[in-house]
């Protein structure tokens, strides 16, 4: 494995608070001196003893940075392709869902890692399309990670591997999110939905038709030797072997969507899928295996809301392979005659073990209106929680004022078949308002990437964003034509609401933020950067795979700025990071140091940016008099 840089790309959790300190830093250094005149531009520390209000240590953050595995740079083990003999070829790019199988070897050995790649790209050696790569973990006794080598059964060896469709269930293409099942089971999904030979040209050397079984068995009676359209073996949920690095099969009986995500309940028996497809048009879906484990056969349904309920009903949908090849290969064209309900881009989706619901992000399309249209007019319906917005804003949904620039977490009931907006994005701020000084200090915009973390005997959230557009308060007005998507942590436990999400980190310019998995007791995640610009520092201007530990010191921290909130006053909080502190209200603050010199001044804000301070003694006046006494260690 190459020597990846130990700086991080990602601005784990409170080193920038906000997206407007990302932005705003330059502007800030220049205005201060303009802005300052209330706050001394000298103090003297040794007067100001008897009128301190407290005294904070920051303590250096318990958060631990890896890079784990990096598109472009690390090399993966491929099989024979396209004539090309087996051997080793840089790893794609794009790096999105996060699979992840635990181990049963034991010791320092933790699981198997896959990567979905979200592109579309003719290789020779790799595989024609999109792709994954799967490697082997083991955690160290210092507790980072480490990437394990190992042999595979067809005689591959080394550290990261590519996942052979091309000489299985033929290739993927723009592999997006997928499945971790309980079992560790994994599948890929494609949201890249085509429609003809011609859309998939540039990303396939091979438009010919595709023989489904050709070269392993589809696992379906009747269906081996069928032969279809090149872009019909697209789209489908495909199972891999993450021990094998192979796929085994792709679900001709799930039909074929743009899928984008899914989850396999603990029953091992019930399935929900999410597609990320047009704007009232994309299905939420439910299979339902006759035993358990064995996907091959079961009954498939899509779901239709009642008029004006939240409550719903799941429609069967024909879905033998070998007999309801037109409606599995071309679903949306049945669905509407169905009257099936049609969403707005759902994304990733995931259950709770707490409550034993669903939670899918839907993440929006910006003046959807038209496209609803369409979609009441072939015979969609649409869901209540959409007309309940329409009239919020004064209009209906098919009309093109109507907007919904942000998105939402939505949460599925399965004991009533209810689907209800859970979290809302926003806060809704015009293009033109959302200038730095004005910028909220959360904004959630567009979830994609959800999971839970169980960490400490509670249960968060975590949300991922990935931002269709950077108007309408989705990025701080500064005429950067660029993104910091964020991650975001809500604890289950509190209201759904902007002001109880927890900033977790923030993406490098230009990219998402995505993938985030659990892959030991909590303490540990994996997440993904993916598409990053090429502005960014080298290795971070690739996609990549990187490993966070520290986590539950974080959640004891949030606990206690949640205690310390409570109490009167301007307080200021040891988060355990060492560099940011946080207000407990927004107020005008301006920090000193140990000689009395002013350093920096904030206005309105709930947190000051200390990362380039070095260790010791410090001091925080506020508007109000008051002063408190810092001490950063690192």
């Amino acid at each position: 494995m190459p020597s990846h840089q130990s700086v991080t790309p990602f601005t784990i959790r409170q080193d920038y608070a906000m997206k407007r300190s990302l932005l705003a830093l330059a502007a800030a250094t220049t205005t201060v001196a303009a802005t300052a005149q209330d706050f001394p531009v000298r103090i003297e520390p040794v007067t100001m003893a008897p009128y301190l209000h407290g005294r904070v240590i920051v303590p250096p953050s318990p958060l631990k940075y890896q890079n784990i595995f990096v598109g472009g740079i690390d090399e993966v083990q491929t099989t024979a392709t396209n004539g090309v003999p087996a051997g080793k070829a840089k790893a794609k790019q794009w790096h999105d869902f996060l699979g992840f199988t635990p181990s049963t070897e034991g010791g320092n050995v933790l699981g198997y890692v896959t990567v979905n790649h979200e592109m579309v790209q003719k290789n020779d050696s790799i595989g024609d399309g999109g792709g994954m790569t799967m490697f082997k973990i083991g955690k160290k006794a210092d507790g980072t990670i480490e990437v394990l080598d190992q042999t595979l059964p067809d005689g591959r060896t080394g550290k990261f591997f590519n996942v052979d469709f091309a000489n299985t269930v033929g290739e993927t293409g723009m592999n997006c999110g997928g499945i971790n099942a309980p079992s560790g089971r994994i599948w890929t999904a494609e949201e890249w939905y085509q429609t003809s030979n011609r859309q998939i040209a540039e990303g396939f050397s091979d438009t010919t038709e595709f023989t489904i079984g050709s070269k392993v068995p589809s696992g379906f009676a009747g269906l081996d030797g069928k032969k279809i359209k090149r872009y019909e073996n697209l789209n489908w949920m495909v199972e891999i072997d993450p021990r094998t690095a192979k796929a085994v099969r792709k679900q001709y009986n799930w039909s074929r969507q743009g899928f984008e995500a899914g989850v396999v309940m603990p029953d091992d028996k019930t399935v929900y899928l999410f597609e990320d497809g047009d704007a009232g048009k994309s299905i939420l879906t439910k299979f339902v295996a006759d035993v358990a484990g064995d996907f091959t056969k079961g009954k498939l349904y899509f779901y239709k809301q009642n008029q004006g309920q939240f409550t719903g009903t799941w429609v069967e949908v024909p879905n033998n392979p070998a007999t309801d090849w037109a409606i599995l290969s071309a679903p949306h064209e049945w669905a509407k005659t169905q009257g099936i309900t049609g969403f707005t881009r759902l994304e990733w989706g995931a259950y709770n073990a707490t409550d034993g619901k669903i939670y899918i992000t839907e993440t929006g399309n910006d003046k959807p209106g038209a496209r609803y249209a369409q979609a009441i007019t072939e015979g969609w319906t649409l869901p209540k929680h959409t007309y309940d917005r329409a009239t919020a804003q004064g209009t209906t949904i098919d009309n093109s004022a109507y907007w919904d620039y942000y998105g939402r977490v939505l949460v599925f009931d399965p004991a009533d078949n209810s689907v209800r907006s859970f979290i809302e994005g926003g806060p809704f701020i015009e293009t033109n308002d959302a200038t730095p000084a004005n910028y909220p200090a959360k904004h959630l915009s567009n979830p994609d990437g959800l999971n839970f973390l169980y960490v400490n005997g509670k249960t968060f959230m975590v949300i991922e964003e990935d931002l269709n557009g950077v108007s309408m308060g989705r990025m701080p007005n500064t005429g950067i034509n660029s993104t910091n998507c964020e991650a975001w942590l809500l604890d289950m436990s509190k209201e759904p609401t902007i002001d109880n999400l927890y900033r977790l980190a923030i993406s490098p310019l230009g990219s998402e933020i995505t993938g985030i998995i659990s892959v030991d007791d909590g303490n540990t995640v994996l997440i993904n950067s993916q598409h990053p610009g090429n502005l960014n520092v080298a290795p971070f201007n690739n996609s990549l795979t990187f490993a966070v530990s520290g986590l539950k010191q974080v959640i004891s921290s949030i606990d206690n700025d949640d205690q310390d909130e409570e109490s009167t006053g301007i307080r200021v909080y040891p988060n355990p990071t060492s560099s940011e502190l946080r207000f407990s209200v927004a107020t005008d603050a301006a920090l000193y140091d140990a000689t009395g010199a002013r350093l920096r001044v904030v206005r309105g804000s709930d947190m000051m940016d200390i990362r380039d301070l070095a260790s010791g003694t410090y001091y925080v006046r506020f508007a109000d008099g008051s002063t408190q006494s810092v001490v950063v260690t690192k």
